[in-house]
């Protein structure tokens, strides 16, 4: 009699896990299919924040030659993208090549400027590899400090490069993309 019920829940445990194992097989071919049907919905992200500027520079000598030694730059152009609806692109920045070695260290501000005067304000840091070559393409971090009419409470952040001809200030080019948040 007492193998027999040894028999028995040995015969009920297999049951179970036999159980177990199909409904558990079920559930992943029933995960996976649902998985590829959501697949074709996928969309590409577009972020908030994806505009480019062209603009001119003008750069002076920073005039600290040892803990800098580097530039003081202004530039001026246009900006087109989102989240403004295009308009002009302003910035302030230093340049240094004595505060990292080998790169260029860039710290900047910008504005850009709607056509109703609405304003949005960023910082930013860029660096790129100091070479003999003319073409530069610094990359870094932009943050987003706020603005003035539709961008008064705005803040947010994301990735920036830019494209710098050393033989011609007249056509830099940036790019940025990443996120806009209104806190106001």
């Amino acid at each position: 009699m007492k193998s027999s019920a040894h028999r028995w829940s040995a015969r009920a445990a297999s049951a179970a896990a036999a159980a177990l194992l199909i409904a558990g097989g079920t559930a992943g071919v029933t995960f996976a299919a649902e998985t590829d049907r959501s697949a074709e919905g996928i969309v590409a992200y577009d972020p908030p924040v994806n505009s480019t500027a062209n603009f001119a520079v003008v750069a002076t000598t920073h005039p600290d030659t040892v803990g800098c030694n580097g530039y003081n730059v202004t530039g001026t152009g246009t900006a087109s993208g989102k989240p403004t609806t295009g308009g002009t692109w302003t910035q302030t920045e230093v340049v240094c090549t004595a505060t990292i070695p080998g790169k260029y260290d860039i710290k900047g501000t910008a504005t850009i400027t709607e056509s109703d005067g609405d304003q949005l304000t960023l910082t930013y840091q860029l660096t790129a590899p100091l070479t003999a070559d003319t073409l530069v393409y610094p990359t870094g971090t932009f943050q987003i400090t706020g603005g003035t009419g539709n961008f008064a409470f705005a803040t947010g952040s994301g990735k920036m490069n830019a494209r710098v001809n050393l033989l011609d200030h007249d056509h830099v080019t940036s790019k940025m993309l990443g996120d806009i948040f209104f806190t106001g």
